[in-house]
């Protein structure tokens, strides 16, 4: 019961997003000056960022910002999005510093994703697994403390590799990844699948049950 409760509101946030997203960049569509994938993107992790804290717990803080490991006296590079229990260092608007001890999760907002961001760009008839998001994640994985999470949320996914593989590599690249819609590839709708999904590999569900169960 609980499992399809999750799914429910998974798939029901899902549609959501994709129509606050879609919004935005019909908004941008319409505009005749220049336009700035910078704004869009910072829109878009605003998005995501309201999205979670829907379901934090009293006590938890999500910004963007820094993490400081006073031990080894050293900072992370910027984070999309920090979530941390407690007082920060520092704290502004939009932006804190906190100690590398008070993270529970750091977050990682991508508009979308393709083959080069999941399996590394390719180098000559391979390609490189330590490219793409995997650099991502080991460049900030050192600022995790034991037991956190590093989160992977993007609104789109667009890849030619099967359902399978790409779950499999997401699960190697990070501890939760939360995709709202998966432009599924030609063998997959060949098995059956429609052309999009909604909630892709339910991870949008589970997302929100670790969040809603994060003490």
């Amino acid at each position: 019961m609980e499992n399809k409760l999750y799914k429910t509101l998974g798939d029901a946030k899902c549609q959501e997003l994709s129509k606050k997203s879609n919004t935005l960049w019909e908004m941008l569509e319409l505009s005749e000056s220049r336009k700035s994938t910078q704004i869009g993107g910072a829109v878009l992790e605003g998005i995501a960022k309201d999205f979670i804290r829907e379901f934090l717990p009293t006590g938890f803080g999500l910004k963007s910002g820094l993490t400081f490991d006073a031990q080894n006296r050293r900072a992370s590079p910027q984070i999309d999005g920090i979530i941390y229990g407690g007082v920060a260092l520092l704290e502004f608007s939009d932006v804190v510093v906190v100690e590398k001890e008070q993270v529970k999760a750091i977050l990682e907002v991508k508009s979308w994703l393709d083959t080069p961001d999941i399996f590394g760009v390719r180098s000559g008839k391979s390609r490189d697994s330590r490219t793409g998001l995997a650099y991502d994640f080991k460049r900030r994985t050192g600022f995790l403390p034991p037991g956190a999470k590093y989160i992977l949320f993007t609104f789109e996914l667009h890849s030619a590799y099967p359902d399978a593989q790409v779950t499999k590599r997401l699960g190697e690249i990070c501890d939760f990844y939360a995709v709202i819609l998966r432009r599924e590839p030609m063998i997959e709708r060949e098995r059956g699948k429609e052309p999009w999904v909604y909630n892709f590999d339910n991870s949008v569900a589970r997302l929100i049950e670790w969040l809603r169960k994060l003490s």
